[in-house]
């Protein structure tokens, strides 16, 4: 895979800023890693936004969590196992389940106002869930998860954020990170940490249907990749089924807790077709359901299907899913009445920068969480409102393992970093960034979305190749292009090396699902050839 500078620096003339603890990303995992490193030392939290602005928002359904009276840990670990069909790290698994339960119960201290009913904690059931088990505020968990994560991180004292500041990327030498290049009020400039927290979310924004926010541009996976680090399972892209179609209006997440409380999908005949693809039928996991809802586009020539809740009784639906409801309504759509138009959307990447159960990676003082990160917790597949679960769970854990890196970290190291780019050649000033940017989501969408096969993945390969070209950028929109170049080759490279089906990846001519051959991971390095690791093969310091 071809490499080129993004931008020529050299830091003893860069301007400086200090901090302890770097955190990239204000998402919950960011928010939460953030809150926990502040009792040791001062914090920087950068956005590439507003503080608000994340993946996190957006989550509508909730964050599963066994919770309920009747509800176990086991439960919860075998529905998760199952989801990831055969490749999750059961230990990883296990950390998530157990210590999410304090998590959860932490943000309920703080001020989060889950459901309830009868005076107690009301629980969802999503697909692939053998239980009720997922908390939520109405259909706007994650604009509740955020606010009050933001409440709370307003309350500490050492934490600085700054909004509208863009990662370009990592500094490292001798395989350590020193924190980042970074853009800050337009201004480039090298933020040096004692310990960087890579917390930078989402991909979708590679693919042309996505329910991710614009500012998803797979930064952070292609910056660390840049950096170094080991990247694993980045094949497994989720799309999520069910997203608003309708001229003019967004890719719209339409969550899934709404098949959960009965809603039923149908065909342009007006057709009910989840009980022919999966026994569980519209609670099938999400990949079965995506690929269902293709299928039923290509035997109709219809562009989209449809969900249906109008059975439900509006007072319902309108309490349940005020934001869905309210959405709709925008766009002239009564839920309460009108069927909902939907088709998928790139939604979440289980795979990205190859942790340990420390959030350590294989660069020194660089750690990650969230949805860049490989955790190892969702496999082929994720588990439905397991994410929030994940970053909430291994933030806390990155910030935990940064405090013990400092601790025992000789300050010398840092006033010694001196890092300077090769040469570079090319120029940007004539590339049109914004068409390069479609060309990759249409490529991506076409050859490397929910169906795949050799040819197309090859030609994509190809063409993406070809658009790898040496240039200079030094607008954030050329950052985003170069980084979603990267990263869209690092999925269709990987998704051409694994030969066969599983999970979210569908292979068309290999059919036949979950080769005991492939129960393993592919692990990418920059500058080293690709290399398959085993399930208990996950990197341990």
């Amino acid at each position: 895979m071809n490499h080129h500078y993004l931008l020529q620096f050299d830091t003893s003339v860069l301007p400086l800023i200090d901090t302890d603890f770097l955190v990239i990303g204000s998402g919950s995992a960011g928010l939460r890693a953030a809150i926990q490193a502040d009792h040791y030392g001062s914090v920087l939290l950068m956005t590439k936004s507003a503080l608000k602005e994340s993946n996190t928002r957006y989550a509508q359904g909730g964050i599963a969590v066994a919770m309920n009276v009747d509800d176990t840990i086991d439960s919860h670990v075998e529905d998760t196992l199952k989801a990831g069909v055969g490749i999750c790290d059961p230990s990883a698994v296990q950390v998530m389940v157990e210590e999410g339960i304090e998590r959860v119960g932490e943000l309920i201290k703080w001020g989060a106002k889950f459901d309830k009913e009868g005076g107690t904690l009301g629980f969802a059931i999503e697909g692939a869930h053998q239980r009720r088990r997922v908390v939520h505020r109405g259909d706007a968990t994650g604009i509740e998860t955020t606010d009050v994560l933001v409440s709370h991180l307003q309350k500490q004292k050492r934490v600085k954020v700054v909004e509208n500041a863009f990662a370009i990327d990592f500094i490292t030498q001798d395989e350590t990170c020193y924190g980042v290049i970074a853009l800050v009020n337009d201004a480039v400039c090298w933020i040096r940490a004692k310990a960087t927290i890579l917390a930078a979310g989402g991909l979708g924004c590679v693919y042309q249907c996505t329910s991710n926010p614009e500012v998803a541009t797979g930064d952070g996976f292609a910056a660390a990749w840049r950096a170094g680090c080991e990247m694993m399972d980045m094949e497994f892209v989720q799309f999520h089924p069910t997203t608003l179609f309708l001229d003019g209006a967004p890719h719209f997440l339409i969550s899934e807790a709404l098949r959960g409380e009965g809603g039923v999908l149908v065909n342009i005949r007006g057709e009910e077709f989840m009980g022919r693809y999966h026994e569980l039928a519209e609670l099938a996991p999400r990949d079965v359901v995506s690929r269902a809802i293709l299928n039923e586009m290509q035997l109709t020539g219809f562009p989209c299907v449809y969900l249906d809740i109008t059975h439900l009784l509006p007072d319902f639906i309108q309490s349940r899913f005020p934001t869905i409801s309210h959405t709709c309504k925008h766009y002239g759509l009564d839920i309460t009445k009108d069927l909902i138009p939907v088709r998928s959307g790139a939604h979440f990447m289980m795979g990205g920068v190859r942790t340990n159960l420390n959030a350590e990676t294989n660069i020194k003082g660089l750690y990650a969480c969230g949805e860049v990160a490989c955790t190892g917790v969702h496999g082929a597949n994720r588990l439905a409102s397991n994410s929030l679960l994940e970053c909430i769970v291994f933030g806390t854990r990155a910030a935990e393992s940064a405090v013990i890196y400092t601790q025992s970290l000789d300050t010398n190291d840092m006033e010694n970093v001196h890092v300077q780019t090769g040469n570079v050649h090319g120029t940007a000033d004539s590339f049109d960034v914004e068409s390069g940017k479609e060309k990759i989501r249409r490529l991506m969408w076409n050859g490397v979305g929910i169906l795949r096969s050799e040819v197309e993945l090859k030609t994509a390969h190809d063409i993406l190749q070809d658009m790898a070209q040496p240039r200079c950028w030094s607008s954030i929109t050329g950052f985003e292009f170069q980084n979603m170049l990267d990263v869209a080759n690092l999925i269709t490279e990987a998704a051409i090396i694994r030969k066969e089906s599983r999970g979210a990846h569908y292979r068309e001519d290999y059919p036949v699902r979950y080769d005991d051959h492939w129960k393993n991971h592919i692990v990418f390095c920059r500058d080293k050839q690709p290399r398959i690791v085993d399930e208990c093969n996950r990197m341990r310091r």
